[in-house]
């Protein structure tokens, strides 16, 4: 039975400075939200676990580890914790970008079909803000790991909140569109998929736009993301737009 916030002790207070978390009962898990270089211990947790998951998978060639490893290219990550601490899933942000070639999917897509595509939407999204979602993973052996990513997927939305950017993107294996749809993802029509990290894979790209994720969110998230934003900000999000 998954315990509420008040019977938890905030598994970061041994971590280091962080921005902020949250408690969500359905996966039973805190999820925590820093910059690298303030909570470094928690930083290791998170980038080793993306590690050996996607190794686990045989698509640890999808992130440039010892790139991001440092943490230098990460604005903010959030580490999805257990009461013991434990670092069951997270993801990581880059950005806002200040120009197109910051941007790491344009080394997914590498010059091919859509390339040029892809760099205009970036571009002309730039001056309202736009952060890159990476190195999104879950403990494969996790209890409740749908709950528990459903939950990163709202990541998605509270991301563009700390960052105060109109827009977020992410690219995304089509068998994992769904997941992050659930969020208000939309899967851009006009940049064909690639084979990335090889050929057993279609990944597409994926925007998340703050003026209107709540109209996108699948209606089961909304509650959800309304009830962590208060968490993090002690106010909640615009309301969901009523339905008639």
């Amino acid at each position: 039975m998954a315990m509420s916030a008040h019977h938890l002790k905030m598994p970061w207070e041994a971590t280091g400075d962080v921005e902020g978390g949250y408690f969500d009962p359905a996966s039973g898990r805190w999820f925590v939200v820093a910059r690298p270089a303030d909570a470094p211990r928690l930083w290791s947790a998170y980038i080793e676990g993306a590690w050996r998951t996607y190794r686990e998978h045989g698509v640890e060639g999808a992130v440039d580890f010892d790139e991001a490893g440092d943490g230098r290219s990460t604005s903010l990550f959030f580490a999805a914790v257990e009461a013991d601490g434990s670092v069951v899933g997270g993801l990581r942000v880059q950005g806002p970008y200040t120009h197109v070639e910051q941007a790491y999917a344009l080394r997914e897509w590498a010059g091919r079909k859509g390339t040029a595509e892809l760099r205009r939407q970036i571009g002309r999204r730039i001056a309202e803000g736009v952060v890159e979602i990476k190195a999104v993973w879950v403990d494969p052996d996790a209890d409740r790991r749908g709950e528990l990513t459903a939950a990163l997927a709202r990541a998605f939305v509270h991301s563009l909140e700390l960052m105060d950017v109109r827009y977020a993107f992410c690219t995304a294996a089509s068998h994992a569109v769904p997941r992050w749809q659930s969020s208000g993802g939309v899967v851009s029509a006009d940049v064909p998929a690639v084979a990335y990290p090889d050929e057993r894979y279609e990944t597409r790209l994926m925007w998340w736009d703050r003026q209107d994720v709540f109209q996108r969110l699948d209606a089961d998230q909304i509650p959800f993301v309304l009830g962590e934003s208060d968490q993090l900000f002690r106010q909640p999000l615009p309301a969901a737009p009523s339905v008639a």
